[in-house]
């Protein structure tokens, strides 16, 4: 017994002494108070017998693991922090504190506060950082400071307070009156290399720190570290408190006021953007100038360089078989034949409805709504569209010109646009400036084109050879117009055809019109002409000869009569015709009658009053009886003869020798193309924009389409400003209206009716858009179809200069200028969220706009269905109808409202964070959160609500550009 007794005395191991934290030598660390049992109750993250190890996993966790030896500890997801006290976002806090919890981040305690900070400003000690934690109820703080993740030195604060400075960014003050400090056991600082416990053990306080919003920090003690450590500690802090709707109905509102500094810094910050804007807008302007409206001279080595880039372009002979044109089972145009030589201008002739333009279209290549079949060559082959396009030019019978550039400006971009990218600026401007010459439009080259009703500007015949310049840019040998004198007086429409004469014969063009009733000055320029009734062909030959042709076959031209005129009344209806002189005959023959039958004056004279009346009536009306049988003969003889006539016309030519030559002429010069390609296009043919993307060209276009919307905007600011100025006046206007709402009841009306009203004013405000695409909506048709450029380079340049200008800064400056005047969040992160959503809905308000711009040609059927669709989108939006309320089966209309989405993103910013109180009836206090709720709106569903609204944005984006290519074409 003693042998075991001895044995198990001698394997025993030595026990430590049990802690007791009564002992001066064991006490409680970090905060943590004795309990008469002798052990330690920690604060909330702190472990270990003493309470000197922080604890890891998240706040919430029930069995914490402790922190390993120079380790950092190992947080859950949303929890960072010395002992993962620190929340992260709402989620994290939602696990203890319920579905509504959020976790603050703005450094404003409520009730249990922890921070973890880096120091930015002690050089001599390597890797340190400060830790603190606050308890609001009790008024207490625990310090601590650290170095490689080894606790140094701890303080436990007392009679502690803290002050939201409102007039700045949520930033907060912190007091603590005393303090208790203790140096932690075998610390690198507490006796292991240096020793500062006598220093750290004198420490009374007091102490305070500074936070802004959360994360600019500063700490300092003033009664004995101040004289080791900088004034102020320097600290990049990460704080976070859980809060719930409890935590906030127990704590008091933070008091804001306003505060003048703020609204002065604004009005400075907007009028240096008005200043930033108005220099880039000028010496941008002088750059464009420069640029595009400006004159050169080039030496003759630099023409030879010019014409060097234009040397593929050939004399161009068109040759055109049995072009046929059908349109919902309607013949438009019936085997027509033709050609025109290099340096000859043809005219195509007709009256109305003959199938002139149809005619020129198919020639042109133009995409028609109907089939369209035969053979269109050029020298003798089939160039694809790209070649095309680059040897012919097309101008419409109206011009399309942008009103705000000069004459030199809109043949200067064309130019850019349609010359070859590598082709140098000043050979660009080289080629413009002959161009002019040739028109004879060099002498205006720096006028204004002009808007017709709000800007005078060059005549309507200036305007005509502005157009036709625009399609001469190129040096095309192949030039087609569409009744290029319509509109124009007798001296202006000489003057344009004079100068198409002039380009043919200088040039060696190919020039095609179509022209209804020219003066006989203008017919003599004819070289060729084609005479075109009800879709057949009358006469195609020399212009010369056309009166010879007409008399061979029995339609002799009057001497005192214009060509032209008789040309067009001969298609319409046989000149002098034989119904016309057995009218005349009937007439005549009535006339006989009424004198057989109509008694004479002797006679009448032998007869009383009611016989003489009775003879004079039977004579009339036998006369009416036989001028009415004779007139129906006629109509009758009318309708035969006008179809015999139009029969007459189309077989006489079909029969000619004039005929056989131009089929015999068009087949030489189409030997050896191939036959077997007829010329068949629907409108919708998929080839119509052909060509590969070029990253190159697309930039190339977009930077000229932009610096011409620039200068549209520049020369015609008039809806800039207003929506400048408009938000300006509406921002200061909703200042005065809801000036400092109060934090209560009353409040939170004014707080929801001033973001519900400027949402609806940004929203009916981007109506403004569906004008914007409207005005150049067959400018861009036009262009497009003439290869000036791609629907993506046009689009994106529309939204640079366009939609940011009037979408962006407009909200930025009513929220701006209202938002410290209303008394809203001071918060700076608040602030800059708001001014996010105000433009992010703002934009999506204008994407909804251009769809219905881009969709619809009509501007009053856009603004009506956009303004329904805005109507509704507030009526989902959550300010009209509680959400809770919407029925089941409709409740899905909400998913589709930019309104929803906007207007509870500015709510949820505004009212997640404060607390409101209301002393009507009793003292109370109701958290944001609460008020959400009950309206409807989720408190988390701020950056839900961000990235959807970018859904929406780029959704309706994507869909206007979508409508714009495939819709927006020109169907002739």
């Amino acid at each position: 017994m003693n042998r075991l007794s001895y044995l198990d005395k001698r394997q025993a191991p030595n026990c430590p002494p049990c802690f007791n934290c009564h002992l001066q030598t064991n006490p409680c660390t970090n905060g943590g108070t004795c309990e008469p049992s002798g052990t330690c109750d920690c604060p909330v993250g702190w472990g270990d017998l003493d309470c000197g190890s922080p604890l890891c996993g998240s706040l919430y966790d029930e069995n914490r693991p402790q922190k390993q030896l120079d380790q950092a500890c190992s947080c859950n997801d949303g929890w960072g922090g010395v002992n993962c006290n620190v929340c992260q976002n709402d989620q994290a806090c939602q696990a203890g504190k319920g579905a509504n919890a959020t976790c603050i981040k703005s450094a404003v305690g409520l009730k249990s506060m922890h921070a973890w900070c880096a120091t930015t400003n002690i050089p001599w000690i390597d890797n340190t950082r400060v830790s603190l934690q606050c308890d609001w109820e009790s008024s207490q703080c625990i310090f601590q400071f650290w170095k490689d993740e080894e606790e140094q030195f701890y303080c436990q604060m007392s009679d502690c307070t803290q002050t939201v400075l409102s007039s700045e960014d949520y930033d907060v003050h912190g007091q603590c009156a005393k303090s208790t400090c203790g140096c932690m056991k075998d610390a690198f600082m507490c006796g292991r290399e240096v020793d500062m416990s006598e220093l750290v053990k004198n420490v009374k306080g007091p102490s305070e720190w500074y936070c802004k919003d959360g994360q600019d920090c500063w700490y300092n003690e003033y009664s004995t570290l101040v004289s080791v450590f900088p004034d102020n500690i320097n600290l990049a802090c990460d704080v976070g408190e859980c809060a719930n709707e409890q935590d906030y109905l127990d704590v008091k509102p933070v008091g804001r006021s306003f505060s003048r500094y703020t609204e002065s810094a604004i009005a400075l910050a907007i009028l240096l953007a008005c200043l930033i804007i108005f220099v880039v807008t000028k010496i941008t302007a002088k750059r464009q100038k420069r640029l595009f409206g400006t004159q050169i001279r080039l030496t003759d080595e630099d023409e030879d360089d010019v014409s060097a880039y234009l040397s593929d372009q050939q004399p161009a002979q068109l040759t055109f078989e049995n072009i046929c044109y059908n349109v919902g089972g309607k013949r438009i145009l019936s085997d027509v034949t033709g050609y025109t030589e290099p340096g000859q201008l043809m005219a195509v002739m007709g009256p109305s409805g003959a199938g002139k333009s149809t005619l020129l279209d198919i020639l042109a290549r133009k995409h028609k709504r109907g089939v369209t079949s035969g053979h269109v060559l050029v020298n003798g082959k089939m160039p694809d569209r790209k070649q095309f396009k680059r040897m012919t030019g097309y101008v419409d019978q109206d011009d399309t010109l942008l009103g705000v550039l000069t004459v030199r400006e809109t043949l200067m971009f064309a130019a850019m646009l349609r010359l070859p990218r590598t082709m140098p600026l000043r050979y660009k401007q080289r080629r413009v400036q002959d161009v002019m010459k040739e028109l004879g439009i060099d002498g205006i080259a720096d006028h204004v084109i002009g808007i017709p009703g709000q800007q005078r500007g060059i005549s309507g015949g200036e305007k005509r050879r502005v157009s036709i310049g625009k399609a001469l840019v190129t040096s095309p040998q192949l030039l087609f117009l569409d009744e290029p004198t319509s509109g124009l007086d007798a001296y202006n429409a000489s003057m344009v055809m004079s100068c198409l004469k002039r380009l043919c014969r200088q040039g060696n063009r190919t020039i095609v019109v179509t022209i209804h009733q020219p003066r006989s000055n203008i017919f003599k320029l004819f070289d060729s002409l084609l005479l075109l009734a009800t879709g057949k062909l009358v006469y195609f030959g020399p212009a010369n000869t056309t009166s010879q042709y007409f008399s061979d076959i029995g339609y002799s031209v009057p001497s005192d009569y214009n060509i032209a005129d008789y040309l067009i009344d001969l298609t319409m209806k046989r000149p002098d015709d034989h119904s016309n002189r057995q009218l005349r005959q009937t007439t005549s023959r009535t006339s006989s009658i009424m004198h057989l039958h109509d008694p004479s004056d002797e006679q009448l004279e032998n007869l009383n009053t009611d016989e003489a009346t009775s003879a004079i009536e039977e004579a009339t009306e036998a006369a009416a009886t036989l001028l009415e049988r004779e007139t129906e003969q006629n109509e009758e003889y009318d309708l035969l003869t006008e179809a015999n006539h139009a029969h007459h016309l189309f077989e006489s030519y079909k029969d000619s020798a004039l005929s056989r030559r131009t089929l015999a002429h068009v087949q030489k010069a189409n030997v050896g193309s191939t036959r077997d390609t007829s010329y068949s296009v629907w409108v919708n043919s998929r080839n119509h924009d052909s060509g590969s993307f070029s990253v190159l060209q697309f930039w190339h276009e977009l930077s000229l389409l932009s610096s011409r919307t620039f200068i549209n905007l520049y020369r015609n600011p008039f809806l800039f400003f207003a929506h400048f100025l408009c938000s300006l006046v509406l921002g200061i206007l909703l200042g005065s209206l809801f000036w400092q709402v109060e934090v209560d009841l009353t409040g939170v009306q004014n707080r929801l009716g001033v973001l519900f009203f400027m949402c609806a004013l940004l929203g009916f405000a981007s109506t403004s858009a569906l004008d914007m695409f409207s005005k150049e909506r067959v400018l861009f048709m036009r262009e497009r179809e003439g290869g000036y450029y791609s629907p993506a380079s046009y689009f994106v340049a529309k939204v640079v200069f366009d939609v940011i200008p009037l979408r962006v800064i407009p909200p930025l400056v009513m929220g701006a200028v209202s938002y410290f005047m209303v008394g809203l969040n001071p918060t700076l992160t608040v602030f800059a969220k708001f001014l996010l959503v105000l433009v992010l809905f703002n934009l999506a308000a204008a994407g909804l706009c251009l769809c219905f711009a881009t969709a619809l040609k009509s501007v009053a059927a856009a603004n009506l269905l956009a303004n329904l669709v805005m109507l509704f989108s507030m009526l989902f939006g959550g300010f009209l109808l509680n959400k809770e309320h919407i029925p089941a089966v409709l409740s899905w209309l909400q998913y589709l409202s930019f309104f929803n989405y906007g207007y509870e993103a500015l709510i949820v910013n505004e009212l997640k964070d404060i607390t409101l109180r209301d002393k009507t009836i009793a003292d109370i206090q109701i958290p944001g959160p609460i008020i959400l709720a009950r309206f409807g709106f989720n408190g988390q569903a701020f950056w839900r609500d961000v990235v959807r609204l970018g859904i929406f944005i780029t959704v309706t984006m994507t869909a206007s550009f979508l409508f714009l290519k495939y819709l927006v074409k020109e169907k002739r």
